[in-house]
């Protein structure tokens, strides 16, 4: 029976074959093209790009589909892409065409990276699945060495038809082989055709196979019906960080650019080797590939892992001294430690991570999860073929075999510690050793944190639209000649449709629905972006960035009311800090574009428009959401509701439902009748407007949109440098501190983090105060003084008042008014930002940044008898309980 596994192995990893021989024959073709076309560094990063992207988007395709597609066929139908996308490469007479017909040639070898070592491992038995898998590789190997002795030896130089030829020609006969091949029992099973899984078994493994269906059918049932729920359960997700960084480290290790020597034969000019060097280096790499075939059952998976990069580090260690000059290494040397690489290379970090992907993911996700780190494999290696490329001195040599070493040491006790070893285990062994299913809490915190990742790229949207007019500012006001006046009036019209936008929205969302105003919102913002982008005029520009804003609030507002609404009170803080997360990676999006095209004329098009991307991809994701479950209750659709909460999976739909209908309909003046400015609800709109009020008014406003002006102001002259210290000051280390929020929020809780950040808020501006009114302007050391302070202010803020001030605000509110008192509260937000963006710049020219500065220090003082006496606290209470101690009328206070 184990020879029949050996021959379907051996016609599946044919495919490995072909993808070895095309890609061999694909960088034949570039190098040709680029010589005959006389091609540029940059268009040579197009081809390869080109490649990549094609890979990357068919590792993705397989993964999310290939559960639901057969093995076998998928590996049959590749052969003829192969085939067609082959040739359309060697009869490219353009570069366009070229670059059309590499990329989709990628797409297929996306696709049999995932497919075939899949394939293998599910019809493979515990005690030959290593060697079994990686019969690919060494297919692949293979493939790359016939394409180069081929080349060499038979086909006259520049004319490479003869490659594809037989690239043909192995196409038929892995489509010929592939007709003997049986289909993936697992598979058959999860298509509920257990007969046919039967017989293949039977046919593969011997007559007994009762043990192995039940158990493939076992693992089935403990699979959860959202795809995208099971694959983050938390014993997969460890499992997908290991495989990722396995092929993290695959790729940094440097193996495309110690290639790329060899190509070049610099390192062998000195060494006659009876033979072209790429073609002793593939042998050197076959030779290795078998031996690891030949071990990996039998010395395991981990000590061969160990061995490799052991010796991978001393291989570096040698080659970045010689690189060095000292220790003088013999110039004769080089090809050794090549070859040695290329040995430890094949023996351990190449074969082993698709060995890993293959046999260690649960079977209900399989695919879905090694596509995950195959694409990021598809992703790196495409930065580390641009790097190779890029290489024209020797410090850049140096600079990636020392990241390679450093990789490579790093990597060593973290698998030793990480990396698990499954000799001979069957999959039913691997699943009760490492697969868990997630509890009832965990499906529903992971199912709110997909849709809450989905919702919040509107922060993205929030904070970069917000933010991208302080670098933009800087050309705005030289093309349009814009006054102190006209300069805030560009900044503030964003905030003027926010206004609009957030005040309007409680009433959509309430009338329509949180979900469908997310998606009908992005045509808008759109819209308000281009418009901007192609202004050609002060009122045009102000036009544009009113729309953008109109939309802007209506986000603003809903997103948290949104993520609220459908998150587990343990990690509620925690989700709706992903907003402000996402607020921030938004902002430092828009830093870092703003220096990137501060150098470009009239770039600040550029800067505007590109806020359509979040949008576009918000108006996308929109569409998988779930609509909020509280909202359909108070609309009377119990039945969706509950539907609704199924795929947000939460335990007992049933009873939620139940819980919250009562809730509504305990509400002392209806369901949907409170007055906003009713004595029950004015609490916590005090809070609400409170916070708010405290989080714009004591300076971020000024700190993000003229963070260049300010840094100008005290010396820094080159608009390009003002805009990078504002990158490094506000954008990164905002993010960093927002990072840290996220963990911190349900730790700590609301009102531990609010003195923090007010704390940090005051001394930061009295701190600027000073810088201003005291000390000379223009000097090295008030220039680091101020960067100084915008890292504090900036830390302060993020880690506490950015976060805490909108996460109380969507909490505090009973169901009946949540919608209209967040959109209120949001538009009184959004009203002090302007007001604060809008009198800045006159402020700043009639008085002065260090009384500004004053001003905001003592508004930030304000805050303290706040926290004290009023601010509630709010973690880990449900919503329900929440809205029960209004209608309680019990203070603030007693809400700790």
């Amino acid at each position: 029976m184990i020879a029949r596994v050996w021959i379907f192995a051996l016609v599946a990893s044919l495919g490995g074959l072909l993808f070895g021989f095309n890609a061999t024959t694909l960088g034949l073709v570039a190098a040709t093209a680029a010589n005959d076309w006389s091609l540029g560094l940059s268009s040579q990063v197009l081809l390869s790009g080109a490649f990549f992207l094609g890979a990357i988007l068919g590792a993705v395709f397989m993964g999310r589909f290939g559960d639901g597609l057969s093995r076998r066929d998928v590996i049959t139908t590749s052969a003829a892409c192969y085939a067609f996308f082959g040739f359309a490469c060697a009869i490219s007479e353009r570069f366009e065409e070229l670059v059309v017909a590499r990329f989709f040639l990628g797409i297929i070898v996306g696709v049999t990276s995932l497919a075939i070592p899949l394939y293998i491992a599910e019809i493979s038995p515990a005690r030959h699945r290593g060697a079994l898998v990686s019969l690919n590789q060494l297919s692949i190997t293979l493939g790359i060495v016939l394409a180069f002795v081929i080349e060499t030896r038979l086909v006259d130089d520049q004319d490479l038809t003869q490659l594809y030829t037989i690239s043909g020609i192995l196409a038929v006969i892995v489509s010929i082989g592939a007709i003997i091949l049986p289909d993936s029992p697992a598979w058959l099973i999860k298509q509920g055709d257990g007969d046919a899984a039967r017989a293949v078994l039977q046919l593969i493994h011997g007559p007994n196979v009762d043990a192995e269906v039940a158990a493939i059918e076992e693992s089935l049932a403990d699979s959860h019906p959202n795809v995208w729920v099971g694959l983050l359960e938390p014993a997969n997700r460890k499992l997908l960080g290991i495989g990722i960084l396995l092929f993290a480290v695959q790729q940094l290790s440097g193996i495309n650019f110690v290639l790329q020597l060899v190509g070049d034969g610099s390192l062998f000019a000195g060494l006659d080797l009876g033979w072209d060097p790429v073609i002793v280096v593939g042998l050197v790499n076959l030779f290795s590939t078998l031996l690891f075939v030949l071990l990996v059952d039998r010395l395991g998976r981990r000590p061969l892992l160990l061995a490799g990069l052991v010796g991978l580090a001393i291989c570096l260690a040698g080659l970045l001294l010689q690189s060095t000059g000292a220790p003088p290494l013999p110039e004769a040397f080089s090809p050794w430690l090549i070859l040695g690489y290329v040995f430890f290379f094949a023996i351990g970090l190449g074969p082993l991570p698709w060995l890993f992907v293959a046999e260690m993911y649960p079977l209900p996700v399989r695919g879905l999860s090694m596509s995950l780190p195959i694409t990021v494999n598809w992703l790196i290696n495409a930065v580390m073929v641009v790097a190779a490329l890029s290489v024209d001195s020797p410090a850049d040599t140096l600079a990636i075999y020392g990241v390679s070493l450093a990789t490579t040491v790093v990597a060593i006790p973290l698998f030793l510690v990480l990396y698990p070893e499954t000799r001979r285990l069957r999959f039913s062994q691997i699943r009760r050793t490492w697969h868990r299913s997630g509890t009832a809490n965990e499906r529903n915190e992971i199912a709110a944190t997909l849709a809450t990742t989905v919702v919040t790229i509107g922060g993205i949207f929030f904070g970069y639209n917000l933010t991208i007019i302080a670098g933009a500012l800087l050309q705005i006001r030289t093309a349009f000649a814009l006054t102190p006046f006209s300069s805030g009036l560009v900044v503030s019209a964003v905030l003027v449709g926010a206004i609009l936008g957030s005040f309007v929205s409680g009433h959509l969302a309430g009338a329509f629905g949180r979900r469908y105003m997310l998606m009908t919102t992005t045509v808008v913002l759109i819209v308000g972006t281009a418009v901007s982008g192609l202004a050609d005029s002060v009122q045009i520009l102000v036009l544009g960035r009113l729309v953008t804003g109109l939309a802007t609030g209506v986000t603003a507002s809903i997103v948290p009311l949104y993520i609220t609404e459908i998150s587990p009170a343990p990690i509620r803080g925690r989700l709706n800090n992903i907003q402000n997360l996402a607020v921030g990676i938004g902002s430092l999006t828009a830093y870092g574009t703003s220096t990137l095209l501060m150098a470009v004329p009239e770039g600040w098009r550029a800067m505007l428009y590109l806020g359509s991307v979040p949008a576009l991809l918000l108006g996308i994701g929109a569409l998988f959401l779930p609509e909020s479950p509280r909202w359909l209750i108070s609309r009377s659709r119990f039945s969706t509701a509950e539907r609704m909460l199924q795929r947000l999976c939460v335990a007992n739909p049933t009873e939620a439902v139940a819980q919250i209908k009562a809730s509504v309909e305990h509400t002392p003046a209806g369901p949907a009748t409170i007055p906003l400015f009713s004595p029950t609800i004015r609490p916590p709109l005090m809070i609400g407007l409170a916070m708010v009020f405290f989080q714009e008014c004591t300076g971020i406003i000024i700190v993000t949109y003229y963070s260049p002006t300010i840094f100008q102001a005290c010396g820094v002259s080159d608009p390009t440098t003002a805009s990078l210290l504002t990158t490094i000051g506000v954008g990164g280390f905002g993010l960093a501190m927002s990072s840290l929020s996220f963990l911190l929020v349900d730790r700590l809780g609301r009102r531990a983090q609010f003195l923090m950040g007010i704390l940090g808020v005051l001394t930061s501006s009295i701190g600027f105060g000073l810088i201003f009114a005291v000390l000379p302007q223009g000097t090295p050391a008030v220039q680091y003084l101020v960067l100084l302070c915008f890292i504090l202010f900036i830390s302060s803020f993020s880690l506490s008042l950015a976060s805490v001030c909108g996460m109380v605000v969507s909490e505090i509110f009973p169901q009946a008014v949540r919608d209209r008192a967040i959109g209120f509260v949001i538009a009184f937000q959004l009203l002090c930002g302007m007001a604060a963006s809008f009198l800045f710049p006159m402020l700043a020219d009639a008085l002065g940044l260090a009384v500004v500065f004053f001003v905001n220090a003592g508004i930030a003082a304000l805050a303290l008898p706040f926290w004290a006496f009023v601010m509630p606290e709010t973690r880990g209470r449900s919503l329900e309980a929440i809205e029960q101690h209004w209608l309680a009328g019990q203070p603030p206070a007693a809400l700790r």
